[in-house]
């Protein structure tokens, strides 16, 4: 079977959605092949914090164009994402701790972003359900959060309206490559090879975007990590806040029907297992320690996701001639249609576009 397009986008998840629709809107014939019957990987498996504060400045600056449209796309769909603008708020424990975010506060005004910085009273009076022994906390109000679900189904439907053709349970095995430019791919799909002509190929397949690019002999600093979360049953409001503590290595939000997600600060690297273990479920709980109410909650399920990490954690891009790669670490809820937006607008040989953290 063959088929062509000007653009292959490998990964159907929010990255390789959000390229294909930018991508769709400029007037490319694009093609997105997903392995699965629909995105079902970390772009549904996070937090879906949107959350410009506490990064490096190339992220910061990537989430900060990201939030914007998600609130653009949310508005011209009309779709209901659960979007709430109630605030990113990391907590600190001690006062060196809460020194260094006051810091940080002043490069993140720089950038135009507002933060403000909470001492003990402050922190007790406008957030009087967490934890009496933090220090303090600093607290953005443009920050947010959004049910992951929800929002990249948006944009796999944003995508779609737009013209995009979708072929799930289509797994890409090699990239083509002639006269040392990529030229398509191919893949598997319903026990059939799938050639794919298309003279730009942007590949969002998060961890398993290595495993492609090695097929033309291109090693990708990417690894495989694991990242647990958990939900408790539905309680009346808490939290309006997307809640984190990097000492603690946890972070919480609630979602609009009153569940509270947990998620942690921390990762199992190098392995594609999605099983979260007992040490992962104790460190999780930790959450308690934030919120107290936690822990009269019944806890409903555990779940993980895969990410792709790159060496610090940033991203980075990699041009040759024939090829460029983009690797977005951060392309988490806050990052996601940011990054996926340079891949639609530099339009290459090649791109790669990774899954990164969602806090």
């Amino acid at each position: 079977m063959r088929l062509t397009a000007s653009v292959a986008v490998v990964g159907g998840g929010v990255v390789g959605s959000a390229a294909a629709l930018f991508l769709a809107e400029r007037g490319e014939d694009v093609v997105v092949l997903e392995r699965a019957s629909g995105p079902t990987q970390a772009s549904v498996r996070n937090a879906g914090g949107l959350r410009a504060q506490c990064r490096n400045r190339t992220e910061r600056r990537l989430a900060l164009a990201s939030i914007a449209l998600w609130r653009d796309l949310a508005a011209r769909t009309g779709i209901d994402i659960e979007y709430r603008q109630g605030g990113n708020l990391r907590v600190a424990l001690a006062e060196p701790t809460l020194d260094a975010l006051a810091a940080q506060g002043v490069e993140e005004a720089e950038d135009g972003l507002a933060t403000e910085i909470w001492d003990r009273a402050a922190l007790r009076r406008r957030a009087p359900h967490l934890s009496a022994r933090f220090a303090g906390a600093k607290y953005c109000a443009t920050d947010g959060h959004a049910n992951p679900i929800l929002a990249t189904w948006m944009v796999v439907n944003a995508a779609k309206a737009a013209g995009v053709r979708y072929l799930t349970g289509a797994d890409a095995t090699h990239l083509d490559v002639d006269g040392g430019r990529v030229r398509g791919l191919r893949a598997t799909a319903g026990g059939e090879v799938l050639h794919v002509e298309a003279p730009t190929v942007v590949h969002a397949a998060g961890p398993w975007t290595a495993a492609l690019a090695a097929t033309i002999g291109v090693e990708l600093p990417l690894t495989p990590a694991r990242n647990a979360m958990l939900v408790s049953e539905r309680v009346p409001p808490l939290l309006a806040e997307f809640v984190s503590s990097h000492e603690l290595k946890v972070y919480l939000r609630q979602a609009r029907a009153g569940q509270v997600h947990v998620g942690g600060v921390f990762t199992v690297d190098g392995t594609f297992d999605q099983r979260v273990t007992h040490a992962e479920i104790a460190h999780l709980a930790r959450a308690v320690e934030i919120l107290p109410e936690l822990g009269r909650m019944r806890i409903l399920r555990t779940w993980a996701g895969t990410l792709d990490l790159t060496p610090d954690h940033l991203p980075c891009s990699v041009h040759r001639p024939e090829w460029t790669a983009t690797l977005s670490r951060p392309a988490s809820a806050a990052t996601a249609s940011a990054s996926a937006r340079p891949s639609a607008a530099r339009s290459p040989s090649w791109s790669l576009a990774s899954r990164p953290r969602s806090t």
